[in-house]
């Protein structure tokens, strides 16, 4: 039955067969072994209970597998064999919620090129960022860690020399790595550039500016093995892409006069939260707002084309591995606020997609993943050695097509008395720690996190919450460095101004 199943490329050139169109179940537990491991062990004799709660969601999910078990049964066993290096590209979307891409659902036609990518990759329906925003969360993707253990745990901090990036580990394995990224808290005095022989910042200049940098190097060292990080604020507010991207969604809405969703005006709706008077973007303001992040996802798409043209045209889509992934998305008052300071679901759901070389036929993967799992997937993929004290697990499983099992997902947030969230089965919680407030939510039937269930399902909140505590108690066991906070100079402080990030 081997003929069933296409020969699918795993990341460096590994084959395995995978069966077309699958929609792989949750539940992979990694073999690097932290923490969260002995978590799920712990709760796991109370998750099979198939009578109430999130049993239900594994009694589903082993069902939804028994088809995909069998066909592997009847098919080659994946080979064993360590695999090669290769290059990788990452295109890293600041500020993209997953639920405003085509591939994801989504009813506007924002990502045509990002959803014929998503086409030949495996995709990730449910994976979450460690943190709601850039700092914290690219901290988490670039080491495996939670932002409280690499210590870059709030916009404006540095993440510290003594925390061993990606970037190092594949330099120091042979790799040329080079960044091309759009400045704010990607600045080399934040620290993420650690690693990257090559690092180039365009303060808030976007795509049409780094995207023919990258080409130009993508032409240049086409021959290599590299790590290439390719980022940009493109879909941030001011929500301002380049005609005829700008006006492409916003037809037939009619906003306030004066209006424009410019970070300025939508900070003042984000700090009335805190206020007894919290104030709310009228209708048309929203919809236009919305409308417009659309057309800054297409400016995108068409630049991700333009780069995936490029890839094509050296033969490198056939060498490398192609990630691409968000740090956070973007709130449109789903829970009365805009732009992305909460931990609900519209901000830390991002998409993940990754395309082996050659590509794949497009798969979906169900299970609860973080996007910091893209460090050890990387290191293993290129048979670099994984440090076992990284918190992220290796999602190469998934790709193998290896029966998953599932892992909670953990967020964070300094603000609002310490926000904590977990991702686990169906199900996600969101506390603080200085609070008894919890809030709890089926993501999903309800994406956008709008019924809160706490009431209805205290069993399912007692067993998260317990997840949760022994993941923050952890946490606080491990340690972590001291948080450093560079100074800033004048312009740097103009650049993070238009972000919005300083007063």
């Amino acid at each position: 039955m081997s003929s069933n199943f296409e020969t699918a490329k795993i990341l460096v050139g590994m084959t395995v067969g995978a069966h077309s169109r699958t929609e792989t179940g949750a539940n992979t537990l990694g073999r690097w072994a932290h923490p969260i491991h002995e978590v799920a062990s712990a709760l796991r004799p109370r998750l099979n209970r198939a009578s109430s709660g999130l049993s239900g969601t594994l009694l589903r999910l082993v069902l939804a597998l028994l088809p995909l078990v069998l066909l592997s049964a009847c098919s080659d066993p994946p080979p064993a064999d360590p695999m090669l290096p290769a290059p990788v590209v990452i295109l890293d979307i600041d500020t993209l919620r997953a639920d405003h891409l085509g591939c994801y659902g989504y009813r506007r036609p924002t990502s045509p090129r990002i959803d014929a990518l998503a086409n030949e990759s495996f995709l990730f329906q449910w994976a979450f960022s460690q943190a709601h925003s850039t700092g914290p969360s690219q901290g988490s993707i670039f080491t495996g860690l939670y932002p409280t253990t690499h210590s870059l745990v709030y916009n404006g901090a540095r993440l510290p020399d003594s925390v061993t990036t990606l970037a190092e580990h594949f330099s120091d394995a042979g790799f040329k790595t080079a960044a091309f990224v759009d400045g704010g808290f990607m600045d080399p005095i934040f620290g993420l550039d650690q690693g990257f022989q090559h690092y180039e910042t365009h303060d808030w200049k976007g795509l049409d500016t780094i995207g023919p940098r990258v080409i130009d190097w993508l032409r240049r060292n086409a021959e290599e093995n590299f790590l290439l990080l390719v980022h940009t604020y493109d879909v941030h507010a001011d929500y301002t892409p380049p005609e005829p991207f700008r006006s492409l969604f916003t037809e037939g809405i009619t906003p306030t006069p004066g209006f424009e969703p410019t970070v300025k005006q939508l900070e003042v709706i984000r700090k009335s939260q805190a206020r007894d008077q919290a104030l709310q973007l009228p209708a048309a303001d929203l919809a236009f707002a919305e409308a417009r992040y659309d057309g800054g996802i297409r400016f995108v798409d068409y630049w991700v084309g333009r780069i995936l043209d490029e890839l094509q045209a050296l033969g490198l889509d056939r060498r490398a591995t192609i990630i691409l992934l968000s740090d956070h998305g973007e709130a449109f008052q789903e829970h009365g606020t805009v732009e992305h300071d909460r931990l609900y679901a519209p901000v830390t759901h991002i998409p993940l997609l990754i395309r082996p070389p050659g590509g794949t036929q497009g798969k979906v993967v169900e299970s609860v993943v973080q996007a910091m799992d893209i460090m050890p997937t990387l290191l293993e993929g290129a048979g670099l050695q994984v440090p076992t004290n990284l918190q992220g697990r290796s999602l190469l499983p998934f790709l193998r097509g290896e029966p998953p099992r599932e892992m909670p997902a953990f967020s964070e947030s300094p603000y609002f008395g310490h926000r904590r969230a977990i991702a686990w089965g169906d199900h996600h919680l969101i506390g603080a720690l200085e609070s008894d407030h919890i809030e709890l939510f089926n993501f999903r039937l309800d994406p956008l996190e709008l019924e809160e269930l706490s009431a209805e399902n205290p069993q399912v909140v007692s067993e998260l919450y317990d997840v949760a505590k022994r993941w923050q108690d952890s946490l606080n066991l491990r340690g972590a460095p001291e948080t450093e906070v560079p100074s800033l100079d004048d312009e740097k402080v103009k650049s993070l101004q238009a972000l919005g990030y300083l007063n």
